[in-house]
């Protein structure tokens, strides 16, 4: 009986003791999600170039950006900045030419509103820090608003990130770039657009051959002249080929036209430097396409080109 006695007291102090143990206060313990978080923005930023971007953290990160990439070329600043979102996981990600994930809808609605591009970041931590970005307004523009029209009804959304996007690669890089520039090009091409199309009101529609004089030609030259200068200070921003090869040949026909210095008759000179202009008039068709959605989805669906 005493013996019956004594287990059931030890079952007790045990049963006690357990409570307590149960009911004890812990230290705050950090979510995996935060570890993974960390480890992921860690990666990114050890795969930007430093002599080549700076990359800031920001203070709240929750509300959906958690770095600054701002872009420096030969150590002098550009003033061309990205916002970035990271997104961290522990698990492989898949082997596929793109890389899906599932992003709130809130995240692409709130990238819309940016006047500079939005990247989104997928980081492997089990594929040794493999890193993958994706243009979120540009995705959005030429896939989601065409593969889903009403993904904007939904809680979240399954985009493809490009696998040939990987950070640390030169060709990435090289996008990189491209997508931080694209502000100061649409600011570019416009002026571009702009001069060039004023080529169409400084030259005659109609020209008699006999009436041609030099102060006839140089009332012609010199305005679609000074468009033509204006156009070339532009090129900085503007990919090659939107650009007329015929640009700097019209310039200079131009500038000898203006200098009395004709390649051959004044009248032959004149014509020439008309057709020029006419061709680089023509090339502004092309650059407009740029901002034609319907032309970027083309490309994308028929030969496979995008620029997210």
């Amino acid at each position: 009986m005493l013996a019956i006695i004594f287990i059931l007291s030890l079952l007790g102090a045990f049963a006690l003791r357990l409570m307590e143990m149960i009911h004890m206060a812990y230290p705050p313990k950090r979510p995996s999600s935060h570890i993974i978080e960390t480890a992921a923005c860690s990666f990114v930023t050890s795969l930007m170039p430093s002599e080549s971007w700076v990359v800031r953290d920001l203070t709240e990160r929750d509300f959906g950006i958690d770095k600054i990439f701002e872009r420096f070329e030969n150590g002098f600043a550009t003033g061309e900045l990205m916002a970035i979102q990271v997104k961290g996981t522990d698990k492989p990600l898949e082997d596929k030419p793109e890389i899906p994930f599932s992003i709130d809808t809130k995240t692409l609605l709130y990238a819309e509103m940016f006047a500079i591009p939005f990247l989104l970041i997928r980081c492997s931590l089990a594929d040794d820090g493999a890193c993958y970005f994706v243009w979120l307004q540009e995705y959005i523009r030429v896939r989601l608003n065409f593969d889903n029209s009403s993904w904007r009804k939904q809680g979240s959304n399954t985009i493809l990130i490009p696998a040939s996007n990987r950070l640390g690669d030169t060709s990435a890089e090289s996008r990189l770039i491209h997508i931080s520039r694209f502000p100061k090009m649409k600011e570019s091409w416009l002026k571009y657009y702009i001069d060039t199309c004023d080529l169409a009101y400084q030259l005659p529609n109609f020209i008699e051959e006999d009436t041609i004089t030099l102060d006839f030609a140089i009332q012609y030259v010199l305005p679609a002249l000074d468009s033509l200068k204006k156009a070339n200070n532009m090129l900085g921003f503007i990919s090659n080929h939107l650009v007329a090869t015929k640009l700097s040949q019209a310039i200079e026909l131009g500038k000898r036209i203006c200098d009395k210095e004709f390649e051959s008759e004044l009248t032959e000179s004149f014509f020439k430097f008309v057709c020029l202009c006419s061709d680089v008039r023509k090339s502004i068709d092309m650059l407009s396409l740029r901002f034609d959605v319907d032309h970027m989805r083309f490309l994308y669906e028929f030969e496979g080109v995008a620029e997210y």
